[in-house]
């Protein structure tokens, strides 16, 4: 491999191409048959194309593989954009000493050699490269059931990951700039060396394309499976779906998602909001999580990696590197803070912990930082064999909430309801149209200080700020425009330096 000279070598191949890890083995499906070939003749009937899907999902949802290793949504596409969006030091602290690659993202100065822009990008490439194949091969399975689950999963995994993606390498979707280059959009597998090529940078609107178009086929694909046990599945989809309109600004597209999702009846909110996190299986609101077991889990305090790593400061489990300053979830002067009320419980804060105290010990949504006494940590991410949540119903709720604002500028009764759903589980009273004064924007207001308060730390309100300012609302993620290059991530140096 040593004497690749292309980038999509270097950066893409060398893992990517060995597609069939699985969650007990890592072994791979895909050998190297010679000096110039990179066999696919292994993905050849049911077992092997399925095997090969599991290792997709292995690494879409970044299992540990390596202290360098790309975490995708078990990991870096919630803790960068929740880095991002830190205005100043009165919000939260980091520990450079013992996480300085993420120190970049905190400065805003992300830099091409960033070995965590570089894992991530690498592994995402493996992981479309995979499914890539997948699909190249689908006709293989012989049973038409089997063949229609795996073939949504692999074009909805294709999807969801070109979408996070645009969203991180790309602007925010506007009309103005559609025609702007992103990242290279790969549909083909890659299976001999001499395909290997310098790729072009696809569009933003390309890139939308294809993220709508493999939905939109994975949707019909998956829409018989149901809830798919832990898999991608029809409403995970659909949430995703929804999730595009509204970086698209689609407001209809993106209500007629929700309601899809709501009406179902297959998912519910947790009874309290600390309920959706660190669970042994998914809870009732999981519309897609991470699963992870104690030996398959996305990192901790023992590989130094991932998000129990960095958000936990429990001795069993992590090192506590983000340190929240508690003030400022209460302080008016901070930009984009959640401004928590008094009662409301997200905020409450567990004082009475030291180095022995443990995960089931923790019934607050905050505890103070074992390592770092004067700041705290969220409890949203304490064990590494937990199920991290991706999608939440809780999401779908404020999402359909807004697009029916959106289309109607006026307090209707079901974007109320959701917003009072949302807010009557953390402990606060139910709004009705009568406290907003006959103002609908304060209503708006409302939505969005929801939202900051429900999914702090989860990686949606960087997204969120992204696309508020492109639909023309005064936020602000530092003191520089969050549609300026310092909120889009660089392609990698190692991926540059071998383009022709």
């Amino acid at each position: 491999m040593q004497t690749f000279r292309k980038t999509l070598l270097k950066l893409i191949v060398p893992v990517m191409l060995m597609t069939g890890i699985v969650l007990t083995s890592c072994e791979s499906l895909l050998d190297i048959d010679a000096e110039n070939t990179i066999s696919g003749e292994v993905l050849k009937d049911d077992a092997s194309i399925e095997e090969a899907l599991v290792g997709a999902y292995y690494n879409l949802m970044g299992i540990y593989d390596g202290a360098n290793g790309g975490e995708l949504l078990g990991g870096d596409f919630k803790l960068i954009p929740t880095l991002l969006t830190r205005r100043n030091n009165n919000e939260i602290s980091w520990d450079d000493v013992n996480a300085p690659t993420y120190t970049n993202f905190i400065d805003k100065d992300i830099l091409r050699t960033n070995i965590r822009v570089e894992a991530n990008w690498r592994r995402a490439y493996e992981v479309l490269n995979t499914v890539n194949n997948v699909l190249a091969n689908i006709d293989k399975v012989s049973d038409a059931n089997l063949k229609n689950r795996l073939e949504g999963e692999a074009l909805a995994i294709r999807g969801i990951l070109y979408f996070e993606m645009v969203r991180l390498w790309g602007p925010q979707y506007m009309d103005a700039n559609l025609s702007t280059p992103t990242i290279p959009l790969l549909t083909e597998p890659i299976t001999e060396i001499a395909e290997i090529k310098t790729p072009e940078l696809a569009t933003l609107q390309a890139v939308y394309t294809q993220v709508e178009t493999d939905l939109n086929r994975a949707s019909t694909l998956l829409q018989s499976f149901g809830t798919n046990g832990t898999n991608i599945s029809y409403y995970a989809v659909t949430a995703y779906q929804m999730r595009v309109a509204l970086q698209k600004l689609d407001w209809e597209a993106a209500e007629d998602h929700a309601n899809t999702i709501i009406s179902s009846g297959e998912f519910a909110l947790a009874a309290t909001p600390l309920l959706a996190f660190n669970n042994n299986s998914n809870s009732t609101e999981d519309i897609l999580a991470v699963q992870q077991t104690f030996a398959n889990t996305t990192g901790d305090r023992s590989t130094g990696t991932g998000l129990v790593n960095h958000f936990s400061s429990l001795t069993e489990s992590g090192i506590g590197t983000m340190r929240i300053l508690e003030f400022s979830f209460y302080s008016s002067f901070v930009a984009n803070s959640p401004q928590f009320s008094d009662n409301d419980i997200r905020s409450f804060v567990d004082e009475d912990v030291d180095e022995t105290t443990r995960a089931q010990d923790i019934t607050t949504a905050f505890y103070t930082n074992v390592l770092n006494t004067s700041t705290i940590s969220s409890s949203k991410f304490m064990s590494a064999d937990k199920v991290i949540p991706v999608i939440r119903l809780a999401e779908i709720h404020l999402s359909r909430a807004e697009a029916i604002f959106e289309q109607t500028e006026t307090i209707e009764s079901t974007a109320l309801a959701d917003l009072n759903a949302i807010r009557t589980r953390a402990g606060l009273n139910a709004l009705e149209v009568s406290d907003f004064n006959g103002d609908p924007y304060a209503f708006y207001d409302s939505l969005v200080l929801e939202r900051n308060r429900e999914f702090l730390f989860e990686g949606i309100i960087f997204h969120d700020l992204k696309r508020w300012k492109a639909y023309g609302l005064d936020v602000r993620i530092t003191s520089n425009d969050p549609l300026d290059n310092k909120f889009i991530l660089p392609i990698p140096q190692a991926e540059l330096d071998t383009w022709d």
